[in-house]
């Protein structure tokens, strides 16, 4: 009570607006919700502006089951939202999600990757769209950006126009669209400080060469073509899953291999032909990995592992934590 009152006396009743910016930023920077942050520029003349540095996420999110309005009160609802957060100084993240796809709705996500790659320049952007029999084409602007760090990108056609400039990107996730060799090649040799790649229902690419020196975790979920040649000789950190593929990896080219996840089945077709196929295709697999220090098994695969002739291998490590 008696320092209150000193304080009081003085007063100096706004201690908390006396702290350096850095210190101010970081408090609002917790606060759960951006309007919030907004909020705080009533409170006096030295907040006024102070909301604009905060640095923020934006989550947009509509769940399958909307109705054709639905969908566009939600597309209305993100312009609105995107038009009032431009003045933003830093938004650190952005995410949103689509359920169907129409055409009609072209501009308007077109309007939300500018917004993401040259207006607010995010450091990580989640575009995910679950196309109606057409898929969004990725514009030809968004190819070119020295702000993003992790971009994940779903339902999207890519065709970059010429050479790919994503200089600070660190982790690509790409996942539901048909891809080429070729399309993959140009967008690689556009990301020279890439570190992880994720493929998840990914068709069109027969063969797969990363060559970027820094790209350590490669993560392919459900090959949709079923046949594919990795040529990866930096990566350290292999994850496959889904039905099991005809994977073509020598040891060579995977030289520096030192954790592999298998969480492969096989597709248990009608034709017993086909089961002994893709249990060969998987028994080379092993063996192209057999030189790992770390293996991890999904069940189906531990189970063709006891029964192989691989299991007398001795050094290798085997988990099945997932």
């Amino acid at each position: 009570m008696e320092m209150q009152s000193k304080i009081m006396a003085r007063g100096d009743r706004d201690r908390l607006s006396h702290l350096p910016d850095k210190v101010l930023l970081h408090i609002l920077s917790m606060l759960p919700e951006g309007k919030e942050v907004v909020r705080s520029s009533v409170l006096s003349k030295r907040w006024r502006f102070l909301w604009k540095s905060v640095p923020i996420s934006l989550d947009f999110d509509l769940s399958f089951g909307y109705s054709e309005k639905g969908i566009r009160d939600f597309v209305g609802s993100v312009n609105r939202e995107l038009h009032y957060w431009r003045s933003f100084e830093k938004i650190r993240k952005f995410r949103v999600s689509l359920y169907k796809y129409e055409k009609s709705y072209i501009k308007d996500i077109d309007l939300w990757v500018h917004f993401a790659t040259k207006v607010a320049n995010v450091e990580e952007f989640t575009l995910e769209i679950c196309y109606g029999g057409y898929l969004y084409e990725f514009p030809q602007f968004a190819y070119k950006n020295t702000s993003l760090r992790n971009l994940v990108l779903r339902g999207c056609k890519l065709s970059p126009p010429g050479r790919v400039n994503w200089s600070r990107l660190v982790s690509l996730s790409i996942g539901d669209l048909e891809l080429t060799g070729g399309i993959m090649g140009e967008v690689l040799s556009g990301c020279p400080n890439l570190e992880c790649l994720e493929l998840y229902s990914v068709s069109g690419i027969h063969r797969l060469e990363i060559s970027n020196l820094k790209l350590r975790k490669l993560i392919i979920e459900e090959n949709m073509d079923g046949k594919l040649e990795i040529l990866a000789p930096y990566i350290q950190h292999l994850q496959l899953s889904g039905f099991c593929p005809d994977i073509n990896l020598r040891q060579r080219n995977a030289a520096s291999l030192v954790t592999a996840v298998l969480y492969l089945t096989a597709h248990f077709g009608n034709e017993e032909d086909d089961l002994e196929e893709e249990c060969s295709y998987f028994k080379q697999l092993l063996r192209s990995v057999a030189h790992v220090e770390n293996l991890e098994l999904g069940p189906w695969c531990i189970e063709f592992y006891s029964y192989s002739s691989l299991s007398k291998i001795q050094h290798l490590a085997i988990k099945s934590s997932l």
